[in-house]
């Protein structure tokens, strides 16, 4: 039998149970058929084999990225204002600016949309308010959303088309912003009130979810991503299957569906589990609280530089019960955003009853960035099997608004790739794409070194070798869809997604992690980026 792919004179991190470095690697129909010595792999070679000669480069397993929106972030692109640091937004005046710009070729009374803003990357250190948004159109309503999605900001048309004024009480598990003397909206919306201000959100056609969804794969597959766990909704979906249906699908995916769609699932019988290796449903996707980088994330300690604020809890105790349980009982795995301990708690205190209520083997629920804990609370998430995957990038990409928020000694326990590991749990990276950046070495130079973008050390107790990382962003993420019998590490039988890297990702000096290039990433055998200049 020859290989159909061989690449040798590399070396090959397998991410085995022995951390094996091999020096070449044979692949026929997609997976692997052997690991080892360039002599091991010579007689697979035959007329028809491809022979990649990596010339001493570095290949790991394709890297997976175990939570994101990558699908529906490349859509968005095409119904949204896009308003993040990296598109040249600077200031809310930037922000005015392009919003008006949007409002003149817009028919007066239709939806404008705004979304990844940053207050923390502007240079007025602030979110605008509703009538900064004012100042860009009283003819349109405007609703901008923050780079971790969960809170908006809404200007006085969208609040009047809603119907809401300074005398309307809160929702259960949201917020509007007030005045805290006037009593007056200052424009910010948490969590389910933004259904109230928004109740129609911005739905792409299908040729635009399709061609989103299509390019940002790609650009995943640029950045060494074979795998991702994508959080979705019903257009993705659609995508996702023309992708597939197509040949065009860059890379695997595994998803995690909306809770508002499971009904639909239980309806025409589709369950975790259907799919195939490429395209797979594995959960049912919960959210009950804030985001960290908007700093709203509930705690149950206050936040610093909002000594009354903490966070957002955008569920009660009654609620998220009922919610889990009409799933859990059904037999589907749960995913829940939980980010700070006190929404961390309440997922564990519900689990606790739903697992001895309705017990199963091997449940590997699942605690979407599970950030700020502490012992007790990785006690219990130990006991009750409770995987929890961690913002990669954001000690790096957020640190440096979140120090005034948490201070030191709070941020030596979010974020907690050391102590997880050290409990003996199998945590996972991610992204969270597009609430943060997508490029997965940006999540490992965070992970290692624990060091800001402005060169900050920010929970240095939690910093863990390049090695452990590496198996957060494969064999463990790999776990957390029950793939780890084909994915996350490059031994026979199983898949062939490897990515190949143009620095030895090992021994590079850690601070230059987030430098090292991608030269190529194969998915199933076959090619799908290569770097023009490798």
């Amino acid at each position: 039998m020859f290989a159909d792919l061989i690449l040798k004179n590399g070396k090959i991190v397998t991410i085995d149970d022995k951390e094996s470095i091999a020096e070449a690697v044979a692949v026929k129909y997609g997976r692997i058929i052997e690991v080892g010595s360039n002599d091991d792999v010579k007689d697979y070679i035959g007329s028809d084999t491809k022979v990649i000669d990596l010339k001493g480069r570095t290949v790991t397993p394709g890297l997976i990225d175990s939570h994101c929106h990558m699908t529906s972030t490349g859509a968005r692109k095409y119904v949204s204002v896009e308003l993040s640091e990296e598109s040249g937004i600077h200031s809310i005046a930037d922000i005015q600016k392009r919003l008006a710009e949007r409002a003149k070729v817009t028919p007066k009374g239709e939806w404008i949309y705004g979304a990844n803003e940053d207050d923390s990357k502007l240079t007025d250190k602030r979110h605008p308010t509703r009538w900064d948004l004012d100042e860009a159109s009283l003819d349109h309503p405007i609703t901008v959303t923050t780079r971790g999605g969960h809170f908006h900001v809404a200007n006085s048309k969208a609040f009047e088309m809603a119907n809401v004024s300074k005398d309307t009480p809160d929702p259960a598990g949201g917020m509007f912003e007030r005045d805290p003397v006037t009593g007056e909206l200052t424009g910010g919306v948490h969590e389910k009130a933004t259904r109230i201000i928004t109740p129609v959100r911005p739905t792409p056609t299908r040729e635009q979810a399709y061609k989103g969804a299509k390019q940002q794969l790609l650009d995943c597959a640029a950045a060494g991503l074979t795998c991702v766990h994508d959080s979705i909704g019903q257009s993705q979906i659609r995508a996702i299957n023309d992708l597939r249906n197509k040949g065009e699908l860059a890379i695997r995916i595994r998803i995690d569906v909306g809770k508002d769609h499971w009904p639909d699932l239980e309806k025409v019988g589709l369950f975790q589990g259907f799919g195939d290796d490429w395209v797979r449903i594995t959960a049912i996707k919960f959210f009950w609280d804030g985001a960290i980088s908007a700093r709203t994330a509930a705690v149950t300690e206050p936040y610093l530089h909002r000594p009354d604020f903490y966070g957002v809890l955008g569920t009660t105790p009654e609620l998220a019960m009922e919610e889990l349980e009409e799933a859990y009982k059904e037999g589907y795995r749960i995913v829940t955003h939980a980010n700070g301990d006190a929404a961390i708690a309440l997922y564990c205190d519900v689990m606790e009853v739903l697992q001895k209520k309705y017990p199963r083997k091997d449940p590997r629920n699942r605690d979407i960035h599970c950030t700020v804990v502490n012992p007790k609370l990785i006690a219990r998430l130990k006991k009750l099997d409770i995987l929890p995957t961690i913002f990669g990038p954001y000690a790096y990409y957020h640190g440096d608004k979140l120090l005034p928020a948490f201070g030191e000694e709070r941020l030596e326990w979010m974020f907690a790739a050391r102590s997880f590991l050290d409990a003996g749990i199998k945590v996972s990276a991610h992204s969270d794409y597009g609430a943060g950046p997508m490029p997965p070495l940006m999540g490992i130079h965070a992970l290692v070194n624990r060091v800001t973008k402005a060169g900050k050390p920010i929970g240095q107790s939690q910093r863990i070798s390049v090695m452990e990382a590496l198996k957060l962003y494969t064999i463990n993420a790999a776990y957390h869809a029950f793939d780890e019998d084909k994915l996350g590490s490059l031994e026979v039988g199983k898949l062939a997604d490897f990515t190949v890297y143009g620095k030895d990702i090992l021994t590079v000096p850690t601070m230059e992690l987030i430098d090292v290039p991608i030269d190529m990433t194969i998915v199933d055998g076959k090619i799908v980026y290569e770097r023009a200049d490798a």
